[in-house]
C-alpha cells in the first residue's frame, strides 16, 4: 500500500471536547445522592415480612431445624416434600 503526500486521514465526525468540568458549579443531582426504586409488591411483601406476628414462631423453627441438621437428626417428610416441589413445577409450568 503507497501513501501519497495530502491523503492523510482526516476525521469522520466532528469531534469536540467538552472543557473540564468546574468542581465549584456543582449540580443539583450530585447532591441528591443515589435512589432506588422497588416495585409496590416487593414493597408489600417486605411489610408483611416486618409486621408478621409469626416471625417469632418462624425463628423459633428455623433455629430447631438448624440444631436437628447440626446433630444429623434432621428427617424430613418425604411427601411433604414432594407436594412442595410438585406445587412449584405446577405453577412455574403455568406462568411460562
Amino acid at each position: 500500500m503507497k501513501i501519497y503526500p495530502g491523503s492523510e486521514i482526516k476525521p469522520i465526525m466532528n469531534v469536540q471536547k467538552k472543557p473540564p468540568a468546574d468542581p465549584s458549579q456543582k449540580t443539583s443531582k450530585v447532591n441528591e445522592g443515589d435512589k432506588v426504586a422497588f416495585s409496590t409488591q416487593l414493597q408489600q411483601v417486605q411489610d408483611m415480612k416486618n409486621h408478621s406476628s409469626d416471625n417469632s414462631d418462624r425463628q423459633v423453627r428455623i433455629q430447631e431445624v438448624k440444631e436437628q441438621i447440626t446433630n444429623g437428626t434432621y428427617a424430613p417428610d418425604p411427601q411433604k416434600v414432594a407436594e412442595s416441589l410438585l406445587k412449584y413445577i405446577v405453577k412455574e409450568n403455568n406462568d411460562g
